[in-house]
């Protein structure tokens, strides 16, 4: 359940999926993985899901308070994102697609495998299979972390591009066209440098 409280499946098939375990002490590293994942969202075939990691905190005591500022951080992260959708051919709203799953009780994140809390930024990569591609531990390297990211995505669009032409080749010179057409990647995002 996503902070509005819609359920979110985390590894959801025909997706390329980036999963970012945070917590209170990781949200600045949160907030850089996500920024270097600006250039893919809006696209078709990528999502960002954000957990934040709040079993022990005392944000378990004031969960209300915590999710209305969760929202209000979302509603403005939409606002930055709107030119990335829209040069990935998307005109929807950033914020019906921005998911933030605040973990109080414990239930998510061991599923997860994080069973124990850390201070540092985890993720998962999820295929387009819903199946795991890449876990870290600690995401550390930005650049590295966005490089491995963007692989994933361009591979799906390689792997599509190729069905469409064995498809083409077989049914003769008739052009054959991938159901979800892939825009092309923007260019990578600045990598924030450590001060």
């Amino acid at each position: 359940m996503d902070a509005d409280n819609h359920n979110i499946l985390l590894n959801r098939p025909g997706l390329i999926t980036v999963v970012l375990g945070t917590s209170e002490d990781s949200q600045d590293a949160a907030r850089s993985a996500g920024k270097v994942m600006y250039p893919l969202q809006g696209r078709p075939d990528f999502q960002l899901i954000v957990v934040v990691d709040l079993r022990n905190s005392i944000a378990t005591w004031v969960p209300s308070v915590v999710l209305s500022k969760m929202r209000s951080n979302l509603d403005n992260e939409a606002i930055e994102l709107k030119p990335y959708f829209l040069k990935n051919g998307n005109k929807g709203n950033p914020r019906t697609v921005s998911y933030v799953i605040p973990e109080f009780s414990g239930t998510i994140c061991p599923q997860l495998g994080w069973t124990e809390g850390s201070d540092e930024l985890r993720g998962i990569l999820f295929g387009v299979d819903g199946r795991e591609l890449e876990r870290w531990d600690k995401i550390e390297d930005m650049g590295k972390f966005q490089t491995d990211v963007r692989a994933a995505v361009q591979a799906l669009i390689d792997a599509d591009k190729a069905k469409a032409a064995a498809a083409a080749k077989t049914q003769g010179t008739k052009l054959i066209q991938s159901p979800a057409p892939h825009p092309p990647l923007l260019p990578p995002a600045p990598v924030p440098t450590a001060e």
